[in-house]
């Protein structure tokens, strides 16, 4: 089902999918990645996971130049990006803080995050997704081309990092309004409930 070269073949991202690695069933992704990343592996680096149609997972790492303060709000981006891939024009996905996505009320993926702290900043970051595959393909109502959805969220992944580099926690404060009632709406309209 995933091909790395057809990732590869959609992806525009700057940092992001440098290295990609796939495995089968039962890889944990964030696992793999931060025992990669303990060896010293590059930013942007990725591991892939499918688990016979059920679950695919994705696992990006960053080494971004931040206070521990500043991880829970720029883990943000990983959701936000997460919904961008998954929806579509017809199909809306809503980011429902802190890490899932839902269309039409039903969990359809969660955004995953991993630090690993050394002293008051982290020596890295791994954001990433875990799509339930079935519930993702009911909702959507048609085949998806899982290649293109995970290039879709790795581009933008890397889009939303490479703004949060240029301008800081402001990127993802511009991007969510928290309204009334426990309910956030994201820069476009599309409105998500804030647990």
């Amino acid at each position: 089902m995933i091909s790395i070269p057809l990732i590869r073949r959609e992806l525009t991202s700057d940092i992001v999918g440098r290295h990609i690695y796939l495995f089968g069933a039962g890889a944990g992704t964030t696992e793999v990645l931060r025992r990669l990343a303990e060896a010293g592996a590059q930013e942007g680096t990725v591991v892939l996971s499918e688990d016979a149609g059920a679950r695919i997972g994705a696992a990006v790492l960053f080494r971004p130049n931040l206070r521990l303060g500043a991880v829970p709000l720029f883990s943000t981006i990983a959701t936000v990006a997460l919904a961008e891939a998954i929806g579509t024009d017809q199909v809306r996905a809503t980011p429902v803080w802190p890490d899932q996505v839902t269309i039409d009320g039903e969990k359809v993926a969660r955004a995953i995050v991993d630090i690993a702290p050394t002293g008051d900043r982290p020596s890295h970051v791994i954001l990433g997704a875990e799509i339930d595959v079935p519930a993702l393909a009911t909702r959507r109502g048609r085949p998806i081309d899982w290649n293109v959805a995970i290039a879709a969220f790795l581009n933008a992944l890397d889009r939303w990092t490479a703004e949060y580099a240029a301008r800081g926690p402001a990127t993802v404060r511009g991007a969510v309004r928290f309204l009334p009632r426990g309910r956030a709406t994201i820069a476009g309209g599309a409105e998500c409930a804030y647990a």
